[in-house]
């Protein structure tokens, strides 16, 4: 477990822009609320029935409707924003950094070290994000409070009860989200073990894939097929049933992803272990 911890931690240090990008997005709300709590002329008003207008979405019931969901959208994109720039550059920087040849003089195993790496990508980076949620809602909940009666407040759901219960919720939708994303992470962690531009390779591969299936079998199953793999993370982001949308490709085909996953770990793992690949430039 120690271990574990300390690589983990090696991670954090080494990509700090897993801590930067939230803090900088919780930098902005303050900054936003600074600027709300500081004009002079600050109106605000609620559409129930006859009133005015204010962003909260009257028929949702989860924690300030619209502007909830706005607050998931964003750190839940965070989240898939530093996953794509974490996963295809962490095996190949330590390459190019010389620090793998120091990892295989400590008692850490290949299979470990990226156990290690795709907990950091799919755990740590999604519980940074949810806390990115956390902070903005505490922002919206501080700025109704100043403006709103707790009646108002209580009729759109921005109480502490509903605000603990929308990070909650979120953290599984991000569970979810992390298992439909473990796929891709296998696949570029191979990727980035052969090639200097994983990313870039995955994009084209998938590219030529779907237009070659389309000319020889004249059908777009595949093209389908594929899209609905790498667009599922955003899809479930957006859905009101997480699991559901998960489960949308169908049981037997996620179980199939998964066991393509567990492959692809351990031939990721023989990539690692191997003293002669070379990925000079």
């Amino acid at each position: 477990m120690k271990t574990l911890l300390c690589l983990i931690e090696k991670e954090l240090i080494e990509y700090r822009i897993v801590l930067k990008l939230p803090f900088v997005i919780a930098l902005f709300a303050v900054l936003n609320f600074a600027l709300v709590a500081s004009g002079d002329n600050v109106s605000f008003t609620v559409q129930t029935s006859a009133m005015g207008g204010f962003a909260f979405d009257v028929a949702s019931t989860a924690y300030a409707g619209l502007i909830g969901k706005l607050n998931e959208m964003i750190s839940g994109l965070v989240f898939l924003v530093l996953f794509m720039v974490y996963i295809p550059k962490t095996l190949r920087k330590e390459r190019q950094e010389g620090s793998l040849m120091f990892w295989r003089l400590v008692p850490v195993s290949d299979q470990f070290a990226i156990v290690a790496k795709l907990l950091f990508a799919l755990v740590i980076i999604p519980l940074i994000t949810s806390v990115l949620l956390l902070f903005s809602d505490a922002i919206v909940w501080l700025l109704a409070k100043w403006l709103m009666t707790d009646e108002v407040m209580a009729s759109f759901s921005v109480t502490m009860p509903a605000m603990l219960w929308h990070w909650l919720g979120f953290i599984g939708r991000l569970a979810v989200i992390s298992l439909s994303l473990l796929p891709i992470a296998c696949v570029l962690l191979v990727i980035s073990q052969l090639t200097n531009h994983p990313l870039i390779t995955a994009i084209v591969a998938v590219i030529v894939l779907k237009l070659t299936t389309y000319i020889v079998f004249d059908t777009s199953i595949i093209s389908d097929f594929l899209s609905g793999i790498y667009s599922l993370p955003v899809m479930i982001l957006k859905s009101e049933v997480p699991l559901q949308t998960y489960l949308s490709l169908g049981v037997l085909t996620q179980t199939g992803l998964l066991l393509m996953s567990g492959g692809l770990f351990f031939l990721c793992s023989k990539l690692r272990s191997s003293d002669d690949l070379s990925l000079s430039d």
